[in-house]
């Protein structure tokens, strides 16, 4: 499978980020383990509204894709690799109460007659509710948790009625006091309000249990560290190019600058995000780490103005890392 990049010319970066290249690429699960079981179902929830996490957590399963291609193949649905399980708790029970002040007509003499207007004060009374869901993948065959994540979720309710009725004399309209806050037992807490808060926490996992697409900056080095950094205008053409969107002329002047001046470390790291953004990953780690050497060996340096060096150096190397993974589980029956 191959990694897949988008990086566009869509207007890269807002002005107060540090400028560089956007694309998208793979990402490993939060749980690495995760990428050893493509082959799993979901099992028992204990708890209040076990059954909708349940369903919630075959559905996720099912759904799971990974650059339009199913994630998980079940081989056997009668004996599967690993099995998700776990259960529901219900962490909050919380209300609020607000008044809020409304102008309207509270008498008319035919249909879109108004006879009288006033002003309405409302009380709205809204139901919180917190919960959390726990989930452990469990290896069937050496019957032992592999990992335990969590996720919550909220659902909220609230009912307005009208509280009481004053003459219209021109005040204004809007909030009537301040909400009142209350706390409840979370056993106390409304079967409906769990029951929607479950599929939120239930998303949640996706990014525990399968790898993701998700986007990812190949930042530039925008202050120049050596004298021939300073010297050379196209330095700060490219940089402007960048923070305009400009991908292929930015990138066109980065590298003919890491030409000329193969020990210039924040030329040449800025080349590598060039093919960093276009996906040449094993050139990108090959820069970095060629410029990280190169900003060593800068006497007094300040750690900050180097750090985009190191960060993306890391950054790729973590990236190609868990792309290799993905590969793996790949090949061994995922997508």
């Amino acid at each position: 499978m191959l990694r897949s990049f988008a990086f566009g010319l869509l207007g890269l970066l807002a002005a107060c980020q540090t400028p560089g290249y956007d694309y998208a690429a793979r990402a490993a699960p939060n749980f690495p383990e995760a990428l050893d079981y493509t082959d799993v179902a979901a099992g028992r929830f204990q708890g209040p509204a076990g059954e909708v996490a349940e369903a919630e957590f075959a559905a996720l399963i099912d759904s799971t894709e990974l650059e339009g291609r199913p994630w998980f193949a079940v081989l056997d649905p009668g004996q599967p690799q690993g099995l998700y399980e776990g259960d529901v708790t219900v962490t909050s029970y919380r209300g609020e109460i607000r008044h809020e002040a409304k102008r309207r007509c509270v008498e008319y003499d035919a249909p879109f007659d108004c006879e009288r207007r006033a002003i309405v004060e409302e009380e709205c009374v809204k139901d919180i509710v917190d919960v959390e869901v726990r989930a452990s993948l469990i290896d069937l065959a050496a019957g032992r948790p592999v990992f335990t994540a969590v996720q919550g979720g909220t659902a909220e309710r609230e009912d307005c009625y009208d509280f009481a009725e004053y003459p219209d004399t021109g005040q204004l309209e809007g909030a009537v006091g301040s909400v009142v806050h209350q706390v409840f037992s979370p056993y106390d807490a409304p079967y409906g309000l769990i029951r929607d808060a479950v599929p939120e926490a239930v998303r949640g996992f996706r990014f525990d249990i399968a790898p993701y697409m998700t986007s990812f900056r190949a930042e530039i080095v925008t202050k120049p560290l050596v004298g021939e950094e300073v010297g050379d205008a196209r330095f700060d053409a490219a940089v402007k190019a960048t923070r305009q969107g400009n991908f292929l002329g930015a990138c066109a002047q980065w590298g003919e600058l890491a030409a000329a001046y193969p020990n210039a470390p924040g030329i040449q790291a800025n080349w590598g995000a060039c093919a960093e953004a276009r996906g040449d990953m094993a050139f990108a780690q090959s820069q970095y780490a060629k410029a990280a050497d190169l900003a060593r060996n800068i006497p007094l340096l300040k750690d900050k103005d180097a750090k985009p060096i190191f960060d993306a150096l890391d950054r790729v190397s973590r990236g190609r890392y868990e792309n290799t993974l993905i590969e793996r589980a790949a090949d061994a029956g995922g997508s």
